[in-house]
C-alpha cells in the first residue's frame, strides 16, 4: 500500500511538472499546446489530495479576488444582454482563465512548478525567436510567416511580445545580479539575440513600441535616476538609429504612413484604418450606455446596429481595444475591471524580490499598454498566458526569504 501511494504521488508530481512546463513552452508556440497544458494542469489539480485541500487564503489575495469579481461582472451582465444567452455564455466561457486565478496560485506555489512554467516558457520563446532568424536568414516564410514578416508561430504582434517578456525578464536578472559566471555571458547573448529579432527581423509597430516602452519602464525600476537617463537615452537612439538601419521598423513605419495616407482618402479598411473608424464608432456607443453597456457577450451585434455595416472589414467581432469591448458590455465597470486585474497583481506583487518584482511590473505595464490596441485580455493565447505566467510570477521568492 505504502508503495502504491508512492507510485502514485509521483505520477502526479510528474503530471504536474509536465503540465506546467508544456503550458509555459505553448505559450509563444502553439494555442492548441496551450489548451492542452491548461487542462492537464486542471487535471493535476484534481487528482493531487493536497491540492484539494490548498489554504483557502488564496481566494482572498488581490488577483484571485480581481479574477472572480471579473467572473461575477460578466454573470450579472447576462441579466440585461442585447443577445441569446448562449452567445452571452459563450463569451464567459471564453474568458474563463482569470476564474481559475485561484487554482493556478495554488498550482505556482512549489517551487519546481513555478519554474517548469517560467523554464518552459523562456525555452519557447527563445525556439520561436530562433525560428524567425532563421526564417529571416534565408529568406523563407514558414507556417504564419509571409515575404517580409518572419514570425513562424505566432503572428507578428504575439512573437515580438512574447519574445520582449523574455528579452526584459533576463534583463531584470542582469540588473539585479542574478546570474554569474558563465550564465551571466549566456544571459546577455541571449538578451542581445532576442532584442535583434524583435528590433530588426520581424516587424511589427505595437510590439516593438511595447519593447521600447518595457525597457525603459524596467530601467525606471532598477534605479529610477540613473534609469531614466538611461531609458530617455535608449529611446532618443532608437528613434534615431532604427528607421534608418532596420527594415522591420521601416516597414512599420511605411505601412503606417500608407494607412494614414488611406485613412485620409476615406479608405478606412487598414490596419490603423480600422481601428480609428472603430474608436470613432465605439465612443458614441460607449456614450449612449456609459454605466450599465449593452450586456455580456452583445459587442458584435450591438456594433453592427450601430454603423449599420454586416459585411467587410469594418464589420467586427472585436474592436481590437478590450477596454472599449468591456465597456461597451459591462459599462464603466468594465474597462475598470481589466484595470483592476494588473492593479491587484502589482500590489500582491509588491513583496517579491527586486528582479522578481520587476519582471512582474514590466509584464503588467506590457499588458496594459498593448490592450489599448489589441486584444490581449479576450484573446485565448495572451489572455491565459498573462494568468499563468502572472501567477508563476506572484509565487515568486519574496524580499525576506533566500533567493530561488
Amino acid at each position: 500500500m505504502i508503495e502504491s501511494t508512492s507510485h502514485l504521488q509521483r505520477f502526479q508530481s510528474g503530471l504536474l511538472l509536465f503540465a506546467a512546463a508544456l503550458a509555459g513552452f505553448a505559450i509563444p508556440i502553439s494555442t492548441a499546446a496551450q489548451n492542452i497544458g491548461g487542462g492537464l494542469l486542471l487535471i493535476a489539480f484534481l487528482l493531487n489530495p493536497r491540492a484539494l485541500q490548498f489554504n483557502k487564503q488564496i481566494f482572498f489575495q488581490p488577483f484571485a479576488i480581481a479574477g472572480l469579481l471579473l467572473a461575477a461582472a460578466l454573470v450579472l451582465g447576462t441579466l440585461w444582454t442585447s443577445v441569446s444567452q448562449s452567445e452571452a455564455w459563450g463569451f464567459i466561457l471564453k474568458m474563463r482563465a482569470y476564474y481559475l486565478i485561484p487554482i493556478f496560485l495554488c498550482l505556482f506555489f512549489g517551487t519546481k512548478v513555478r519554474n517548469a512554467l517560467l523554464i518552459g516558457f523562456a525555452c519557447g520563446a527563445l525556439l520561436s525567436v530562433s525560428a524567425a532568424f532563421v526564417s529571416y536568414l534565408f529568406e523563407y516564410p514558414m507556417r504564419v510567416g509571409v515575404p517580409g514578416d518572419w514570425a513562424v508561430f505566432r503572428t507578428h504582434t504575439y512573437h515580438n511580445y512574447f519574445a520582449s517578456l523574455l528579452a526584459v525578464g533576463l534583463l531584470a536578472g542582469l540588473l539585479n545580479g542574478k546570474f554569474f559566471g558563465w550564465q551571466k555571458n549566456l544571459a546577455w547573448i541571449v538578451f542581445v539575440f532576442v532584442t535583434h529579432n524583435i528590433l530588426f527581423v520581424v516587424p511589427g509597430r505595437t510590439g516593438q513600441l511595447i519593447f521600447l516602452m518595457m525597457l525603459g519602464f524596467l530601467l525606471v525600476l532598477w534605479r529610477w535616476r540613473i534609469g531614466l537617463t538611461l531609458g530617455l537615452t535608449i529611446v532618443l537612439a532608437a528613434a534615431l538609429v532604427l528607421p534608418q538601419y532596420s527594415s522591420a521598423v521601416k516597414l512599420g513605419i511605411a505601412k503606417a504612413q500608407t494607412d494614414m495616407q488611406e485613412y485620409s482618402k476615406g479608405n478606412t479598411d487598414t490596419s490603423i484604418g480600422l481601428r480609428l473608424i472603430w474608436l470613432k464608432d465605439t465612443q458614441q456607443m460607449i456614450l449612449a450606455k456609459p454605466w450599465t453597456g449593452y450586456g455580456t457577450g452583445s459587442f458584435k451585434q450591438e456594433y453592427s446596429r450601430y454603423s449599420g455595416v454586416t459585411s467587410g472589414l469594418r464589420a467586427t467581432s472585436n474592436p481590437h481595444n478590450d477596454y472599449i469591448w468591456l465597456t461597451i458590455e459591462l459599462g464603466v465597470i468594465g474597462a475598470a475591471l481589466l484595470l483592476g486585474l494588473l492593479g491587484a497583481a502589482a500590489w500582491q506583487g509588491r513583496h517579491l524580490q527586486p528582479a522578481w518584482r520587476s519582471s512582474l511590473y514590466v509584464m503588467l505595464m506590457g499588458m496594459g499598454v498593448a490592450t489599448f490596441a489589441n486584444s490581449f485580455f479576450t484573446d485565448n493565447i495572451t489572455g491565459l498566458g498573462f494568468v499563468l505566467l502572472t501567477c508563476a510570477m506572484l509565487n515568486g521568492p519574496k524580499k525576506d526569504e533566500l533567493s530561488a
